[in-house]
C-alpha cells in the first residue's frame, strides 16, 4: 500500500503550477474587463474645453477598442481665437497677464496631443495640415494600448510678439475622455510568445512530476 503523504505532495506540486499559470493568463484579461465595466457606468463628458472654443472643434469617435487605431481631428478658428486672446490682454490691468500671455498673439499656431496609454502617429507640436479662411486643421492617428478610462490632452503652442521680442507659450486647449473596450484576442496575438513560454514551462513541470511519481 502506497504512502498517502507522497500523493498529497504530488497533488500539491501539480496544483501549484496550474494555479500560477491560470493567474498569469487570466489576471490581465480580468483587469481589462473590470476596468471597462466600471468606466462604462460613469457618465463622462467626452470633450472638456479649457479655452473658450466650441467642443465641436474636436472630432473623436464615440467608441474605441484597444489596439485599434482611430482618427482625431482638430478644426480651430485660430484667427478668431488669436483676436479674442489679444482683446483680453489689451483690456487687462497694467502689470497683469492672461495665463502668462503678453504682447500680441499670432494666429499661426501649432497643436499637439498627448496621452500616456496611446500610440500617436505624430508627436510634438504640429503645423496645421491646412489653413483656409482663418480655420486651421490638424489630424492624428491614435491607437489605444490599454483598456479602461483613458484621456488625450490637446495643447496649443502660441507665438507671441512683444515689442521686438518673440516668445512662445503653451496653453491647454482640451481634454478628450475615452472608455476603451478590451481586446482579448489581439492581446493574445501580441503576447503569443509569453503564452507559449508559460505553457511550455507548465508542460515541462508536469512531465518532471510525472517521472518522479513513476519512480516512486
Amino acid at each position: 500500500m502506497r504512502n498517502s503523504e507522497p500523493e498529497s505532495g504530488l497533488n500539491f506540486n501539480l496544483i501549484m503550477p496550474i494555479a500560477m499559470l491560470a493567474v498569469l493568463l487570466i489576471v490581465p484579461f480580468s483587469i481589462n474587463s473590470l476596468m471597462h465595466m466600471l468606466t462604462s457606468k460613469k457618465h463622462v463628458s467626452p470633450v472638456i474645453m479649457k479655452l473658450p472654443v466650441d467642443s465641436t472643434a474636436i472630432t473623436i469617435p464615440t467608441a474605441v477598442k484597444q489596439y485599434e487605431s482611430f482618427e482625431v481631428t482638430l478644426n480651430l478658428e485660430t484667427k478668431h481665437l488669436a483676436k479674442f486672446v489679444n482683446e483680453l490682454v489689451a483690456t487687462a490691468s497694467e502689470g497683469t497677464g492672461i495665463q502668462g500671455i503678453s504682447g500680441v498673439v499670432s494666429p499661426n499656431m501649432k497643436a499637439e496631443i498627448a496621452g500616456d496609454d496611446f500610440e500617436i502617429d505624430r508627436l510634438g507640436p504640429q503645423e496645421p495640415l491646412s489653413d483656409f479662411k482663418g480655420t486651421s486643421s490638424w489630424r492624428w492617428r491614435v491607437t489605444p494600448q490599454s483598456s479602461g478610462e483613458q484621456e488625450l490632452s490637446f495643447q496649443l503652442h502660441l507665438l507671441m510678439q512683444n515689442n521686438a521680442q518673440t516668445d512662445t507659450k503653451v496653453l491647454g486647449l482640451a481634454e478628450a475622455h475615452f472608455s476603451v473596450q478590451s481586446n482579448t484576442m489581439e492581446w493574445i496575438k501580441r503576447n503569443g510568445l509569453l503564452v507559449t513560454a508559460l505553457l511550455s514551462t507548465l508542460a515541462a513541470v508536469l512531465y518532471g512530476l510525472r517521472r518522479r511519481y513513476v519512480r516512486s
